[in-house]
């Protein structure tokens, strides 16, 4: 059997070099830089050239679709398995100790915007293909390395890939955790606007719709009558120089993951409610409360499914002459539907008539059958490499490209032991031994799947 570590350990330092040059390149979503040849913005675009530069330079076959998404393709078959992952990454936002679009090293940590999503796994399976060719195995089927450029604002990006290009016969995703994660649930955005009583009120909290953010900017809220206490947890600053201009923090993160945060949307709106005590800030503080509102209790959505259960996560807040803008995350398990849910929210909005409530459905909810070969493989790769028996296949509350594509799952390329971190957050950091494990790990998984029996696959998706 080969030892795919072993070449793995080969390839540190190339791994360094190209993350560095990958992390230099800033590409979160950028609207006003949008044009035909960039529909996701100039660093998006950027972003999957150097993508395709490094496929190109290697003289295998690539294919930009639009400008949607870039392939790296290699081997010769019917048959194509996928290695789907993303180039384009959220904003950098506040917090950093480190510059944000610059690898930077502390011992094994490797930390930067887009380390561990998803450029760092991205090349790491980059690399494992490097391993096949260099020692020229057989394949039964074709490898795709496919980097998009939409995943973190809407994946429009695979949706149009798939809209010319064949569905894979198996496929993983790059873009979570190990070992294997074989469902995922739905999403969907919750906009609520509400009129206030407070026309001097301004309140900022929070621009990407999937990451819960640091601090909320509260300006014309006077503080200095008393009768209010500070939400546990928090630190409000006072802005220098200005009157009743107020920053409180908390701590942002991933919205699939909000017991990590503290969201300071729901410690703004506790706040606002001991100033105000009015109807819109009763019905702010319900619908962020994170035992009550965030996990779908107030609204009769907490009946858990497969994939866990409901999340209503605030993420943006906005008021501003006299209106309130609040848009929620929601990732929901299988046993709901968005119908589900609209129907829920809008018997609990009957009691704000002046309020709205609008729903934009995502991604639908995805399970992959547990017991498929694909599954099963995967699993038994990362427990040889690893020794971990502790770990099962299992579901998730995140969302990924697998959801987008028939005979696939989510396969790392973080380890379940803390080694990586704060992704969609602050000084985003990743174990650099731990990628140099995952370069192996994929290689392995690459000529495996390159090569299952034909009949292993399910396209019953």
């Amino acid at each position: 059997m080969t030892d795919f570590a072993a070449h793995a350990r080969d390839r540190a330092q190339h791994f360094l070099t190209l993350l560095a040059q990958w992390v230099a390149i800033p590409s979160p979503f950028d609207a006003a830089s949008q044009q035909q040849d960039a529909p996701f913005g100039r660093g998006v675009a950027d972003a999957l050239s150097w993508w395709q530069k490094l496929g190109d330079d290697a003289g295998l076959n690539t294919l930009n679709v639009d400008n949607h998404a870039v392939h790296i393709e290699y081997g010769s078959g019917e048959e194509i398995v996928y290695v789907f992952g993303h180039a384009d990454v959220v904003p950098a936002g506040d917090g950093w100790h480190f510059p944000p679009y610059q690898l930077s090293r502390l011992g094994d940590n490797l930390i930067g915007r887009g380390v561990v999503d998803d450029k760092g796994p991205m090349i790491a399976a980059w690399l494992a293909l490097d391993i096949l060719r260099e020692l020229n195995l057989p394949l039964s089927r074709r490898i795709r390395l496919v980097a998009g450029g939409n995943e973190e604002t809407g994946f429009r990006c695979i949706r149009r890939y798939f809209e010319s290009q064949p569905q894979p016969d198996f496929a993983f995703t790059p873009d979570g955790k190990f070992p294997v994660i074989y469902g995922e649930k739905g999403s969907l955005l919750v906009r609520l606007t509400s009129p206030v009583e407070q026309p001097d009120l301004t309140v900022s909290c929070g621009s990407v719709l999937n990451t819960i953010p640091d601090v909320a900017r509260l300006n014309g809220l006077s503080l200095s009558s008393g009768g209010w206490t500070l939400p546990d947890g928090f630190t409000l600053l006072a802005e220098p120089g200005q009157i009743n201009h107020w920053q409180l923090y908390g701590c942002g993160g991933h919205s699939s993951k909000p017991e990590a945060c503290l969201n300071p949307i729901a410690g703004a709106a506790q706040l606002l409610h001991q100033r105000f005590s009015a109807r819109w800030t009763q019905q702010l503080c319900e619908i962020t409360a994170p035992e009550t509102g965030q996990s779908g209790v107030q609204f009769a959505l907490d009946t858990p499914g497969e994939c866990g259960q409901i999340l209503l996560v605030p993420v943006v807040l906005n008021i501003k002459n006299g209106m309130m803008s609040l848009t929620l995350n929601v990732r929901y398990p299988e046993n709901l539907t968005p119908e589900n849910i609209a129907e829920r929210l809008s018997i609990w909005n009957l009691s704000w008539p002046d309020s709205h409530i609008n729903i934009e459905p995502v991604k639908s909810p995805s399970l992959y059958p547990p017991d498929s070969a694909l599954v099963k493989t995967l699993h038994e790769i990362y427990t040889r490499h690893t020794g971990d028996t502790n770990h099962p296949s299992r579901t998730t509350g995140a969302g990924s490209y697998a959801s987008a594509m028939q005979n696939a799952v989510i396969f790392g390329c973080e380890f379940p032991d803390g080694s990586s971190g704060n992704t969609h957050g602050a000084d985003e950091y990743g174990s650099l031994s731990r990628f140099i494990s995952a370069i192996g790990i994929y290689a392995e998984a690459l000529y495996r799947l390159a090569n299952l029996p034909a009949a292993s696959s399910d396209n019953t998706r």
